[in-house]
C-alpha cells in the first residue's frame, strides 16, 4: 500500500476565532471532515470521505483523495491558505 500522506499539506482556516488545521494524510482529511463540516451530506462531501476511505484502503490514489478533499473544503466556504501549492 502507497503511503497515505499528501504530496503537500493543506492548510484550512475555519471556525470562530480563526482556528487552522493542517491536514497532511488522508485521516486527517477524513477526520476534519467529519469533525468540522456540520451540513455533512452534501455531494461533495460524501465524494471526499469516500475517496478517503477508498485511499485508505488502496483502492484509490491518495491524490485523488486530496482533490476531492479540497473541493469538498471550497464548497463548504472554508480558506485554503494560499502560499502552499495547491497544483
Amino acid at each position: 500500500m502507497e503511503n497515505l500522506s499528501f504530496h503537500t499539506p493543506v492548510v484550512i482556516y475555519a471556525g470562530l476565532p480563526t482556528k487552522f488545521y493542517l491536514v497532511s494524510n488522508v485521516s486527517d482529511a477524513s477526520d476534519f471532515l467529519f469533525d468540522n463540516w456540520a451540513n455533512n451530506d452534501s455531494l461533495q462531501w460524501t465524494e471526499a470521505m469516500t475517496r478517503c476511505a477508498w485511499a485508505d484502503a488502496g483502492k484509490a490514489s491518495v491524490e485523488g483523495a486530496r482533490s476531492a478533499f479540497l473541493v469538498a473544503v471550497k464548497t463548504a466556504g472554508m480558506k485554503i491558505d494560499p502560499s502552499i501549492s495547491l497544483y
